[in-house]
């Protein structure tokens, strides 16, 4: 009988090393669903807004093209309602398309790649494209001077102006790494680089232990200054 009891002990005790071994796992990645009790969904200025919700996080994320760049940008709002801190990292969110991973852009990186992009762009239309022909009296058909329109230089400025604009936007609204506090809110964007073509994608964000996931969509539409 003694023996019979020491082994029943034994085996309940282990029963309980086990359950506190699986409690102990970090959980999976909190994924978004239509209908789902934690997840909403809203429109707004034709974008779509999804939102997870835990005990510690509420968090919504909306995807759009920045215009005439590169990039999209995540819109992202995330508040802490846990009694302790929570650090954040955007520039360690993800988009996944199948095998494909985008990483997050650092906002002053992008920025300087966006403000390049439009320094380029404008000294093309400035000059590449020029049809107006200015000839010097002086000098012989074969050396007439190409010079652009009115036309292509007020494009040259728009496309610089609009560029800096941009640029500007996202050295303003950027994520960067912090550590958000108890019962504070944070938002801002996301920087991705554009894919060549629409596609559907899944971003992976990180608040504090808990790993977010979120279907996105993007059309990837190229600068159309040419």
């Amino acid at each position: 009988m003694k023996t019979l009891l020491a082994c029943a002990t034994l085996a309940i005790a282990l029963v309980h090393a086990q359950d506190s071994n699986v409690s102990s796992r970090p959980a999976g990645p909190i994924r978004w669903a239509e209908g789902a009790p934690n997840a909403t969904s809203d429109v707004k200025n034709d974008a779509k807004i999804e939102g997870l919700k835990t005990d510690d996080v509420h968090i919504y994320v909306s995807l759009a093209d920045i215009k005439e760049t590169e990039y999209n940008r995540v819109w992202v709002q995330v508040s802490n309602h846990s009694k302790s801190a929570m650090d954040f990292d955007p520039q360690a969110a993800i988009l996944l398309n199948g095998d494909k991973t985008v990483r997050a852009e650092v906002p002053d990186k992008a920025a300087h790649n966006i403000q390049k992009f439009g320094e380029a762009k404008s000294q093309e239309l400035a000059s590449a494209h020029c049809n107006q022909m200015m000839t010097n009296p002086t000098m012989s058909p074969n050396n007439a001077a190409c010079q652009p329109t009115n036309t292509q230089m007020q494009m040259s400025k728009q496309v610089l102006t609009f560029s800096n604009q941009q640029a500007q936007w996202v050295r303003d609204n950027g994520l960067v790494k912090k550590e958000l506090a108890p019962d504070h809110e944070i938002q801002g964007a996301v920087v991705f680089k554009k894919d060549k073509k629409k596609a559907d994608y899944i971003l992976k964000i990180q608040v504090g232990s808990q790993t977010f996931e979120f279907p996105l969509s993007a059309q990837n539409k190229a600068p159309s200054y040419d």
